[in-house]
């Protein structure tokens, strides 16, 4: 059993969270549920606890005070937020699971099944993840220098600015940097895409994505093809041939 709390400041909200967990997700034992954050500080300072369902805005002691207070941490986190999408942009930099308000039943399924499935190591791993959370937020996405991107022994902390491209491998993504060996990450190309929205980025094929900062040159023969710094070739496909352009040349 995955034993869990629930933090929010609105009744509602955590008896339909509750509901839904024990409707949808029998593998999940909701050990204890709070309307007030400093009753939780307590509970979770004594008690063994593997998830914690965690709001934010509450009053009196917000979500990131009360992880503060519990540093270090040693149990995973969902973020349930009504936050806007400067937030939630936050959480996937951090590599952090977010459930939006109302909570959508498949979400929660889901979010559950990759708990399941990644492999845990906690405390330090999850005290970088909530240190990197805090500086997104404190900075601004404009700002943002690293992004936590999952590999098959955990996550590992990227400075946005070394990433040269990324290529897609089935399920799997290979991230191209500059100056150190490339990386295998478990992600789609899509939902790395995602995460780098905003960001100077382009997807420019189906199977590529291109940092605009390490470009060298657009290549007209051969029906177009964008040389990086690393000296690869990378197509670009027909149909986003324009906007790519428009993008390089902006």
């Amino acid at each position: 059993m995955i034993r869990t709390v629930i933090i929010d400041d609105e009744p509602h909200a955590t008896k339909s969270l509750e509901i839904l967990l024990a409707e949808d997700c029998p593998q999940v034992q909701v050990v204890a549920s709070f309307n007030h954050p400093a009753e939780a500080l307590v509970f979770l300072r004594s008690n063994q606890i593997d998830l914690v369902f965690l709001d934010i805005d509450m009053p009196f002691m917000n979500g990131f005070e009360l992880l503060n207070r519990l540093a270090p941490i040693n149990f995973d986190i969902i973020f349930v937020t009504a936050y806007d999408q400067y937030a939630i942009k936050a959480f996937k930099f951090s590599a952090f699971d977010y459930l939006l308000k109302p909570v959508d039943e498949i979400e929660l399924i889901n979010s559950i099944r990759q708990f399941e499935n990644k492999n845990k190591s906690k405390n330090n791993t999850q005290n970088n993840h909530f240190e990197h959370l805090l500086e997104v937020f404190k900075s601004g996405q404009t700002a943002v220098k690293r992004i936590a991107l999952p590999t098959l022994e955990g996550f590992e902390f990227v400075e946005v600015e070394k990433i040269i491209r990324c290529e897609s491998d089935s399920n799997y993504t290979k991230i191209f940097l500059q100056n150190a060996p490339m990386m295998l990450v478990s992600r789609t190309l899509k939902e790395i895409e995602e995460t780098l929205s905003d960001l100077p980025f382009i997807r420019v094929h189906n199977s590529h994505i291109i940092a605009k900062n390490h470009v060298k040159k657009y290549v007209k023969a051969d029906g177009g093809y964008i040389l990086m710094i690393d000296n690869a070739e990378i197509p670009i496909s027909r149909a986003r041939k324009e906007e790519v352009i428009n993008e390089l040349t902006k």
